[in-house]
């Protein structure tokens, strides 16, 4: 394929210095006039011949022997007259050579094509292989555009033809690659084909004079339940008289609107996965398929208001494996992109989301949905109920209790000894301590004071250990009834620098972190474990505690409560972080490239959008409504309603009070021992 990019403000050769007959004269004269009424200035046009060079001699190619060849004076002048209007850049395009289409560097797509067969063609079929040959190789660059204008120039033919039929051939060519916004552009062979179009040329006496005539030609799709997506016709759109300088006869529009409201029933055929989703109410399919159903999820609640408002009849297609998936090994497309790239569907939806790859094979919809991509971290964890106790003051506060008490029966015995009349019992140290915990634990003591300092002071004391008291008990009960979590992560910086491992799909996300110019996403890459397998990674989040990942709720929600992998979901849990999101996703249907269906379905898409019906749709969903019951089971915790207090919640306060009981069986076995020791 060679490509030449053509910056032509002036072609300046006289057309007297020409040696052309009349017909590719007013070849050239035609495409003028269509130039300038539907050709706007400064857009891009490609020309596409199917010629081995261009040059003045007669070689011909050896691939395609039979072919002829077009001139390059007539490609000069349908250059000059396509500059008429102004400054254009013109694409010439050449199927013989063997460039790359990636050497067609433009930063616009065409806005119009015109596509030139060879002349002196000996059969039909030529000149459908030549039209065949170069829209496959247009349609391989980058910038291929099946929406933009197209005209197709049969130049000189040598034999006989219907000029209808081969119109209609033509369309079909064009139609197998989405292209309807076309017209053909072929020499009308006798006076009937003429005669038909204008219904002005006759003579005087009635016989009908022979008039050379160009033909338009173009079809309209659906214009009906049995006249679909199939050419069955050609439609002499004008006529083009070669007669003088030239002119059209009826002056039709030739690119009219194609794009419908009303698609009269015609069948849309539909590609869509297997739910994952066990739904309520399951729709059989009608049509031809009758065993094929599926499941009444939102997006096909979607695709049935689509549908409705454009009156399609859908026609479900065969659950296909690998739905998502884009190319086999061996290169071939798979899925339902295969489908679509094959015109074995028209539309497919299921959980599809844009990318890269995706743009450049297939149409995409715009988004009717946003999915978010979050971290999940591991949950915390509930402290052990034996540890209330050890939680209800810091370390420090404990210690500060510990020093104030020791304190405290240090001044009971210095102030009961310089006193006389004082109490025995407060100048022993042990019996000061015996009084200082049963203060503070809240029982009455031995003696009372007879001096005023010391009734000063325990009465202080006193108030001191009821406030300690009273804090003890009041969190202790808290505690025991539900003891709070560990702490956990919640930043994305905390996740980084936790040491706990971490890890998400590379093919999705590794895009997020692509800055090479901060060392922090070096290390995030470097670090990072790619997830092939979204459960499996889940699981290590949930059940193992080690590992966190990205996911998008749904599909959380879904492995949850929805899916075959619930019971190994089941009784762990996994934490969103509230941050912003690592990547918000379009969902969306995808459609074949060029489709005419596209621009309908975006209008409804973006009113559904608009209205709220969309996000509606989602939430009523049975799906929807079936998660929300399972997550607000599974949520309730012990402060959602009263509950009684079980050995579980007062494990701890068991612990404490056989530590009691054993400290006390100790001191009394000791007391035995040392009286039966000294008596």
């Amino acid at each position: 394929m060679y490509m030449i990019l053509l910056t032509l403000t002036c072609v300046t050769v006289a057309r007297a210095e020409v040696s052309t007959d009349v017909q590719e004269w007013h070849i050239v004269r035609c495409l003028g006039s269509i130039s300038q009424r539907y050709f706007s200035a400064g857009e891009t046009l490609a020309m596409s011949l199917h010629e081995g060079a261009l040059h003045t001699s007669g070689r011909r190619s050896e691939n395609f022997t039979n072919f002829g060849r077009v001139s390059i004076e007539i490609v000069g002048y349908i250059s000059e007259e396509m500059h008429q209007s102004g400054t254009r850049s013109v694409f010439i395009s050449n199927v013989f050579t063997d460039y790359n289409p990636t050497d067609w560097n433009s930063n616009h797509k065409p806005e119009s094509y015109l596509l030139l067969t060879p002349s002196s063609c000996n059969h039909e079929s030529d000149i459908v292989q030549s039209v065949r040959s170069q829209l496959k190789r247009l349609s391989s660059y980058h910038e291929w555009n099946p929406r933009a204008r197209f005209v197709v120039t049969v130049m000189n033919i040598s034999f006989k033809y219907n000029a209808e039929k081969l119109s209609q051939r033509i369309l079909v060519e064009l139609w197998k690659r989405k292209i309807l916004n076309a017209i053909v552009l072929i020499p009308l062979t006798n006076t009937s084909q003429s005669q038909d179009a204008t219904g002005t040329r006759r003579r005087s006496d009635g016989l009908i004079m022979e008039v050379p005539a160009l033909g338009i030609y173009t079809w309209f799709p659906y214009r009906g339940p049995n006249r679909c997506s199939v050419v069955d016709e050609a439609v002499l759109l004008d006529v083009w008289i070669m007669e003088g300088e030239g002119n059209f006869v009826r002056n039709s529009f030739f690119f009219p609107k194609k794009a419908y409201d009303n698609f009269h029933g015609c069948e849309l055929r539909v590609a869509t996965r297997v739910k994952y989703y066990r739904e309520e109410n399951i729709t059989q399919n009608s049509g031809n398929n009758t065993g094929v159903t599926f499941d009444e999820h939102f997006e096909i609640r979607i695709l049935k208001l689509l549908t409705k408002s454009s009156n399609f009849t859908l026609l479900f297609l065969q659950h296909i494996k690998n739905f998502l998936e884009v190319k086999e090994e061996s290169g071939n497309y798979t899925g339902y992109t295969g489908l679509l790239m094959n015109d074995e569907a028209d539309i497919a939806v299921g959980g599809i989301i844009r990318t890269g790859v995706l743009t450049n094979l297939v149409d995409v919809t715009i988004s009717y949905w946003k999915v978010r991509w979050q971290w999940y971290v591991p949950c915390p964890v509930k402290f052990p109920g034996w540890q209330s106790i050890s939680r209800i003051f810091s370390l420090s506060g404990w210690l500060c209790i510990f020093l104030a008490a020791m304190l405290a029966h240090i001044v009971i015995v210095f102030l009961a000894r310089f006193r006389i009349q004082e109490n025995e019992s407060f100048k022993r140290f042990v019996d000061a301590v015996l009084d200082v915990w049963a203060l503070i634990l809240g029982v009455s003591i031995l003696s009372l004071p007879r001096t005023s300092p010391l009734r000063l002071f325990l009465s202080a004391w006193m108030c001191y250990s009821l406030a300690i008291n009273t804090v003890f008990q009041a969190y202790l009960t808290t505690y025991l009834v539900d003891p709070g979590f560990e702490k956990s992560i919640t930043s994305i910086e905390e996740v980084f620098t936790s040491g706990t491992k971490y890890g998400f799909s590379s093919t999705y996300f590794d895009r997020n972190f692509n800055d090479k110019a901060d060392p922090k996403d070096l290390e995030i890459l470097g670090n990072r474990i790619d997830c092939v397998d979204m459960v499996t990674c889940l699981l290590w989040t949930a059940k193992y505690r080690n590992f966190s990942t990205i996911c998008n709720p749904g599909l959380v929600e879904y492995l949850y409560y929805g899916s075959k992998y619930s019971d190994k979901f089941r009784g762990y849990l996994l934490c969103e972080l509230k941050e912003m999101p690592v990547l918000v996703t379009d969902l969306l249907m995808v459609v074949q490239k060029g489709s005419i269906f596209l621009g309908r379905l975006n209008e409804i898409i973006y009113r559904l959008v608009e209205s709220g019906i969309s996000t509606y749709l989602v939430k009523v969903s049975s799906e929807t409504r079936k998660f929300f019951k399972a997550i607000s089971i599974a949520s309730k915790t012990l402060a959602d309603e009263y509950h009684a207090l079980t050995m579980s919640n007062m494990q701890s306060a068991f612990y404490l009070l056989l530590f009691g009981h054993s400290l006390g069986l100790m001191s009394f076995l000791m007391e035995m021992l040392y009286f039966k020791i000294h008596l």
